[in-house]
């Protein structure tokens, strides 16, 4: 499924995700998704996979609604981490792609 990479200056704790949908394409909306994070920063072992570390596995709060934000998904975390990567692991429906307007991992230095 689709993926992101985020690389930050520095290390942060994430705690929440928060999707907004897109204005068409209820179908290509993601249902769930994954966060995982990592120290490394050198694009080539982002790819790798082995440095990760689960964060979050659940729900990304989207609803049929269009252009507009969800509910924010909260979770526990304590660990600050440098780089994250956002994992798309289901949507509404049959599509050779995904499609939302945003999504804002929340979190503090």
């Amino acid at each position: 499924m689709a993926s992101c990479y985020i690389i930050l200056d520095n290390a942060s704790v994430a705690v929440a995700l928060l999707f907004a949908t897109a204005d068409e394409f209820p179908y290509r909306d993601p249902l769930t998704v994954t966060l995982e994070g990592t120290n490394a920063t050198d694009v080539e072992a982002l790819h790798l996979g082995s440095s990760w570390t689960l964060i979050y596995s659940g729900p990304t709060g989207i609803d049929p609604a269009r252009n507009t934000y969800m509910q924010q998904q909260d979770f526990s975390n304590t660990i600050a981490f440098r780089s994250y990567r956002l994992l798309v692991t289901s949507q509404e429906g049959l599509s050779n792609s995904v499609q939302y307007a945003e999504a804002q991992i929340l979190g503090h230095v």
